[in-house]
C-alpha cells in the first residue's frame, strides 16, 4: 500500500527543565531574603543558595563577592522593601498608630526570620539606606509631635525598634520555626524548663514562691505576649511625654 501522503510529522518533544530566571546581583539577593523566609539564617551559605536556585556556587561569584556581600545586599534590600504605616500624632490617635506601627514592622521581620541576626554577626547595617533613614526620622518626629524633648524622641525611636526586632528574635522566631536542640513541647510549658528549679540542678531547693505561682497555667501565645509589651512601651510614652524628663 502507498504510505500516506503529508502525514502529520510527530510531535516534537518539549524540554523537560524551566529556563532559569538570568540572575542579577539584585535577584540574588532577593533570593537570599526568600530562602531565609524558608530556611531560616542558620540554613544560609552561598552553597545552599546556588542550590534553591538551581545553579552552581560559582555563578552566584560573578554577581556577590563572597556570603558577607550576599548578606549585605539582603539587608539592603530588607531595609528598603518596608512601606510602613503612617504615623499620626494626634493626641487621640497616636497610640493607635503607634501600635499599627509596630505590628507592621514585626510582620516585616517575622517574613525574614533571622536577617537582623544574621546581619548583626556578620557586623554589617542597612541603617544608612535612605529608606531606612527617612522611616527613622519619621519615627524621631511623630514622637517629637506626641510631647517628648528631641532627646527622648530618639530614644523613643530607638526602643521601638528594640522592642520589635528583639521580640521578633527571642520569642517569634524560636516559636515559628524551633531550633533543633528545643523540644517543641518545652513551648508548651508555663513557666519553661530553663525556669524551674529541677531535681539534683544548682537551684535545687530554692524558694521560689513567685516564679512557681505563676506556673499551672498554658502559656501565653507570642500574638499576646507583644501586645502586653506594647502596652507597657505605650503607656510608658505617654508618662514620658507628660513629664517631659531630660
Amino acid at each position: 500500500m502507498e504510505a500516506a501522503v503529508n502525514a502529520p510529522a510527530a510531535a516534537r518533544r518539549r524540554p523537560t527543565h524551566r529556563k532559569r530566571a538570568t540572575l542579577t546581583r539584585e535577584s540574588v539577593g532577593r533570593a537570599a531574603l526568600d530562602f531565609l523566609g524558608e530556611h531560616g539564617a542558620s540554613e544560609l551559605t552561598m552553597r545552599s543558595l546556588a542550590a534553591e536556585l538551581g545553579v552552581s556556587p560559582k555563578a552566584l561569584y560573578n554577581y556577590i563577592e563572597d556570603r558577607r556581600d550576599l548578606i549585605t545586599v539582603a539587608a539592603e534590600i530588607f531595609e528598603a522593601e518596608w512601606r510602613p504605616p503612617e504615623l499620626d500624632p494626634a493626641p487621640g490617635r497616636w497610640r493607635t498608630s503607634l501600635r499599627a506601627f509596630c505590628r507592621d514592622l514585626r510582620a516585616h521581620h517575622r517574613s525574614r526570620p533571622g536577617m537582623t541576626t544574621l546581619a548583626l554577626s556578620e557586623n554589617i547595617t542597612a541603617a544608612r539606606h535612605p529608606v531606612m533613614l527617612r522611616n527613622v526620622d519619621a519615627l524621631i518626629g511623630f514622637f517629637a509631635a506626641t510631647g517628648l524633648t528631641p532627646r527622648d524622641a530618639y530614644r523613643a525611636c530607638m526602643e521601638s525598634i528594640r522592642l520589635v526586632v528583639g521580640f521578633v528574635e527571642f520569642t517569634d522566631s524560636p516559636h515559628d520555626r524551633p531550633p533543633a536542640h528545643l523540644d517543641p513541647a518545652d513551648l508548651a510549658q508555663s513557666p519553661p524548663p530553663w525556669l524551674r528549679a529541677e531535681p539534683g540542678s544548682a537551684a535545687a531547693g530554692l524558694e521560689l514562691p513567685h516564679l512557681d505561682g505563676a506556673g499551672g497555667s498554658a502559656p501565653d501565645p507570642p500574638d499576646t505576649l507583644f501586645e502586653f509589651s506594647l502596652d507597657v512601651f505605650v503607656e510608658g510614652i505617654a508618662a514620658r511625654a507628660q513629664r517631659r524628663g531630660p
